[in-house]
């Protein structure tokens, strides 16, 4: 079933005038790795392309070749064909859902399965560890080749995933498939430092003002932080300095469900939570708010002030996790 979709996807892409590529908001490297990807391949092959993020580049996924293309938003509609990536559902593109939906023929490519799954074409690999998994696959479908560029935009998509491969969601083929891109001129080594150990100042003081005000509730499964607007005011930090940080709230032991709370505008709350169990599905968590991603990391925002919305956040947070942990132990 895969097979014969990518070559669907192969079939139209080559078939293809223009092109728009969408990642979804607040974008990771999977995300920005797989449509840069695709953006070199598809411009090689003298397609008209745009690519689309709407909340922009995050300073530590500039170096990625390519990424001065990206844009927030266009204007121009009636592409031939739309492909988005590793995005849950069609809210979670932002702005670039109109020149998305204004495409003949819309490609969804995930490595999560989720019930927002769109377009007329769906690849969905829940056992690929990330989506550039799936996406290097479709490059080989089309027989084109695996450029420098293209292999260190697919691998800073595997290495962000699975977070350096630390992550469950590893498998022999990730492994496997690391190697074939560095043989095609990705480095590891360039990746991880430009995403993990260059940071501004900023973001440096951000991570310790979130440290300092870590919380654990639950018995230390429910770890959470949280910025105030004084504190990206202070700091002279914004939201982009926030990636990565509640990835570091992992390390504290025992932590089951993580959440952290950024006021990045006064009376406007930014939400990230994640999950270490497949139970409690942070997905449909952040629909209830409006928001959306995958089972175990989504996000969504909230209207009003940091205090208030952390103990509406939090207390929904507890209930969710006794609910899904009593539901599944019931069944």
């Amino acid at each position: 079933m895969i097979r014969r979709h990518l070559q669907q996807v192969a079939q139209v892409l080559r078939e293809a005038k223009s092109v728009v590529l969408a990642c979804h908001l607040n974008p990771d490297g999977d995300t920005l790795g797989c449509a840069l990807a695709l953006q070199a391949t598809l411009e090689g092959l003298g397609k008209r392309v745009i690519t689309l993020s709407s909340d922009g580049v995050p300073e530590i996924y500039r170096f990625l070749p390519g990424a001065e293309k990206i844009l927030t938003s266009t204007e121009q509609r009636g592409f031939d064909v739309a492909v988005v990536c590793d995005t849950g559902m069609p809210e979670r593109i932002g702005k670039a859902k109109d020149a998305v939906f204004s495409a003949r023929i819309v490609v969804d490519i995930d490595h999560h399965v989720t019930e927002g799954a769109f377009g007329d074409i769906r690849i969905q690999q829940p056992k690929a560890a990330a989506t550039a998994e799936i996406v290097y696959r479709l490059l080989k479908v089309m027989d084109v080749p695996i450029t420098p560029a293209i292999a260190t935009c697919l691998l800073t998509g595997i290495i962000t995933d699975t977070g350096l491969y630390r992550y469950m969601n590893v498998s022999p083929t990730t492994f496997r498939l690391s190697a074939t891109l560095m043989e095609a001129g990705a480095s590891p080594a360039q990746i991880a430092e430009e995403v993990f150990e260059r940071r501004s100042f900023p973001s440096v003081k951000l991570l310790g003002r979130a440290l300092e005000h870590i919380r654990q509730e639950e018995d230390g499964r429910l770890v959470w932080s949280y910025l105030s607007h004084e504190d990206f005011a202070e700091l002279g930090a914004t939201d982009e300095d926030t990636e990565g940080i509640i990835t570091q709230l992992r390390a504290v032991r025992d932590s089951v469900v993580l959440a952290l709370l950024r006021e990045v505008k006064p009376g406007r709350v930014r939400v990230s939570v994640r999950s270490r169990d497949e139970r409690i599905d942070m997905a449909k968590l952040a629909e209830k708010f409006g928001g959306g991603g995958h089972r175990l990391a989504a996000g969504f925002w909230v209207e009003g002030n940091i205090a208030e919305v952390k103990q509406k956040v939090i207390e929904t947070l507890r209930e969710w996790m006794h609910c899904s942990t009593s539901t599944s132990q019931r069944a």
